[in-house]
């Protein structure tokens, strides 16, 4: 019996075992993101793996809530344990659904494409520095508050300024126009 030419049963690996290598791409401890780095995060990774901008706000989010857009918001939420253990892990993987459905409108949430798109996103975070905390701002001094007795004085100063330059401008208007009136009047012209 020969068979070389029967048909071949394709093995399809399971959804752990695909995302088996997703999953090792990541380093050992991993440092939880602050939610500014986690905007800027999901920000560059929306614009860099689906080429555009998203056109709407971003917006820090809590408790059991994921990171995804609703209704023209994009709500990140850097501390969803429910989703991978939360953190960057989570973030890669939502990010990754979402572009993959925005790429494929058609393929499943979990196929092939998206365990590879996925570790192309880690590759990014990982290989962008992102984890040694790139994308933190420096803090910037905190401004002194101002005395609001200091500032309501101020604005009763300039105020008194303004209206007094008012007042000269009125008396001298008064006066240009009470002479304007005498020289009409000794020329002869009557208010009829």
């Amino acid at each position: 019996m020969d068979l070389t030419n029967q048909p071949q049963e394709t093995v399809v690996p399971s959804h752990k075992t695909r995302y088996k290598g997703v999953n090792g791409a990541w380093p050992e401890n991993l440092p939880v993101p602050t939610g500014a780095e986690a905007i800027a995060g999901v920000r560059l990774l929306y614009r860099k793996f689906l080429g555009r901008p998203f056109r709407g706000p971003f917006k820090l989010t809590s408790g059991r809530r994921h990171t995804w857009p609703r209704r023209g918001v994009y709500y990140v939420n850097p501390n969803d344990v429910r989703d991978h253990g939360g953190g960057w892990r989570a973030i890669a993987h939502a990010v990754g659904h979402l572009v993959y459905a925005r790429m494929f409108p058609r393929a499943r949430g979990h196929g092939p494409g998206h365990a590879h798109l996925e570790k192309q996103i880690i590759e990014h975070i990982v290989t962008s520095g992102w984890l040694d905390g790139k994308l933190r701002r420096a803090s910037r001094p905190a401004k002194p508050k101002p005395d609001p007795k200091q500032v309501r004085f101020a604005r009763a100063t300039a105020n008194l300024q303004r209206w007094e330059s008012k007042q000269r401008r009125a008396t001298t208007a008064i006066k240009k126009l009470k002479r304007q009136i005498a020289g009409y009047q000794r020329r002869g012209v009557v208010v009829s």
